[in-house]
């Protein structure tokens, strides 16, 4: 999240001052929801930061589990958080090339929000097994440009460094020619586009082509 905004993603900011810390507050909204704020300039109200972020029990021990990213404002709530769990229950459907864009998409992106240990090598696995050596290369080259840019982690097929829980039920799927589609979702304001070209081969169809718009 930070490569993607630029700037620290648990203060909303590149940097701290001392009206921030001075103005610093925490109030409780909701079960377990708080929201952290502060003004960056102490006289100026529209300079004010809102943060909204949740706790939990890991491990018996009070942490912060989740924060709501800087596109999403002060959303908040727990409708935003589940489903994510048991991945298990998202299949892939490459009977087709718009039931595996489909499917795959949104198996990729429910990995993502699991927020899982091997989190990386899940989504590794997932490329592996519905990209074509085309799209691989695809991937890779763009990963290694950013890399080189000094910007790790860049995710071609979410045109994203990383993908968060609030823009899952903004996915969407559509056909825009045989065998190619138009894949978005919405961070906040931003909508995010992919286009995706498939081809039949082997008795399956894969995804054998990414244009990302960022």
């Amino acid at each position: 999240m930070r490569n993607a905004t630029g700037g620290d993603p648990i203060i909303r900011a590149q940097d701290m001052n001392s009206d921030a810390i001075k103005t610093l507050n925490v109030r409780e909204i909701a079960d377990d929801w708080y929201v952290v704020s502060y003004l960056w300039n102490e006289k100026d109200s529209a300079s004010l930061v809102e943060i909204p972020l949740k706790v939990g029990y890991v491990n018996e021990k009070c942490k912060i589990v989740y924060i709501t990213p800087i596109e999403n404002g002060t959303q908040y709530g727990d409708e935003w958080l589940t489903g994510f769990e048991n991945t298990a229950s998202y299949k892939i459907d490459s009977s087709s090339g718009e039931s595996l864009v489909e499917s795959f998409y949104k198996l990729y992106l429910a990995t993502y929000c699991s927020m899982c240990s091997d989190l990386n090598s899940k989504l590794q696995s997932l490329r592996l097994s519905n990209l074509s050596h085309t799209a691989l290369e695809q991937f890779k080259k763009v990963e290694l440009e950013n890399l080189q840019d000094g910007f790790g982690g860049y995710d071609l097929l979410i045109t994203n460094f990383d993908f968060d829980s609030m823009w899952f039920h903004s996915l969407k799927v559509v056909p825009l020619e045989p065998d190619n589609y138009q894949v978005t979702y919405q961070a906040g304001k931003y909508m995010h586009q992919i286009n995706i070209q498939t081809a039949y081969r082997d008795g399956r169809y894969w995804i054998n082509a990414i244009t990302g718009v960022r």
